[in-house]
């Protein structure tokens, strides 16, 4: 089972008393700190800090998830949430009918996300020498599945929104613009599904460790809940869309990309799939998500209608995406599509 896109706290869960709670009935936390983390409380407790975190699947991917956080910290990555097991193989904790997941890190205040082009690179570099697979948290090979629900979701949201009353100005935005979403989606699953005949691969295309979605906001802890076991495609294309929806020049995009490229060079094959991944609109997705729960919102709403505005800029940038990084697609036969 994947782990889903997590959010670290529910509301009614993100209250220091919650955190302090959970965590006293396994950790002495007499006399400790409470600090803050990324909007998160935690506890410092001989020189680390503890945190709780809602618990999704089974047991053994937080084993995973462990081992592979402690990898990274050998490997020099000190700042990174790991979850601890409360008894042997064992990590969830039922409380109120919940479930969650204690964890803790020693943070270094020198060390701070996102990671530069070159440090993107050097992760993915590290994260393809982890010598064991990760099956609870690969996505690798999975878009199109993953897309296609994605979809399926967005469509069925759209479809309760048409039978609710009142219906204001947000609804409306969002099934106006349905079909277009949609649109982009289903040409996108098609474009990742066509690239995975693709044969023009290198050593570079396996999985590492990624992102679920890589960060455009600085944070100062690495959270295990984050991670994911990918083709370095994921991170790569997420970090070009956040230059594409935002005021960045093209020139840093084009910076950005080849910083990466120089370091870690892409195959045909990863090229189609950052190029892919940028067809998909998970950023619309992810605003509608954001909305579904909150049509009347007036901040949301702005923060709606200046997306819709940014996703024109976005489609054309789409359009000349490889000619803006240097690159022909008509000799390397990477097909694009029709705009």
């Amino acid at each position: 089972m994947v782990l889903g896109v997590l959010v670290y706290y529910i509301m009614m869960d993100r209250s220091v008393y919650a955190v302090k709670e959970i965590i006293a009935d396994y950790i002495d936390i007499s006399n400790a700190a409470i600090v803050e983390f990324d909007q998160n409380p935690g506890y410092v407790h001989n020189g680390e800090v503890y945190f709780v975190i809602p618990a999704h699947g089974r047991e053994g991917i937080y084993q995973e998830l462990q081992h592979a956080c402690e990898f990274l910290q050998q490997a020099g990555f000190k700042n990174i949430v790991s979850p601890i097991p409360i008894e042997e193989s064992r990590y969830q904790i039922n409380k109120n009918q919940r479930h969650y997941v204690i964890a803790k890190a020693k943070p270094d205040s020198s060390w701070q996300l996102p990671f530069s082009a070159q440090g993107l690179a050097d992760f993915h570099e590290l994260g393809s020498s982890y010598p064991y697979h990760l099956p609870g948290i690969s996505t690798y090979g999975q878009w199109k599945t993953l897309w296609g629900n994605r979809i399926d979701q967005f469509e069925s949201g759209i479809r309760h929104w048409h039978e609710q009353r009142p219906v204001g100005e947000m609804h409306r935005l969002w099934v106006d613009t349905a079909p277009y979403i949609i649109g982009l989606g289903e040409n996108a699953i098609q474009y990742v599904q066509e690239s995975e005949q693709e044969t023009r691969h290198q050593r570079k295309d396996q999985a590492t460790f990624t992102f679920d979605r890589y960060l455009s906001d600085k944070k100062k802890l690495l959270w295990f809940d984050q991670l994911r076991y990918d083709h370095p495609a994921r991170d790569l294309s997420e970090a070009l869309r956040n230059y594409m929806l935002t005021d960045h020049s093209p020139e840093q995009l084009t910076s950005f990309f080849y910083n990466y490229h120089t370091r870690s060079p892409l195959s045909i094959f990863g090229l189609r799939l950052v190029y892919a991944r940028l067809l998909f609109p998970v950023h619309l997705l992810d605003k509608f998500d954001d909305v579904y729960q909150n049509p009347f919102d007036e901040s949301l709403l702005k923060e709606t209608k200046i997306l819709f505005k940014r996703q024109k800029r976005y489609e054309k940038q789409l359009r000349h995406f490889f000619q803006s990084l240097g690159i022909n697609p008509a000799p390397l036969k990477i097909p694009v599509l029709d705009w």
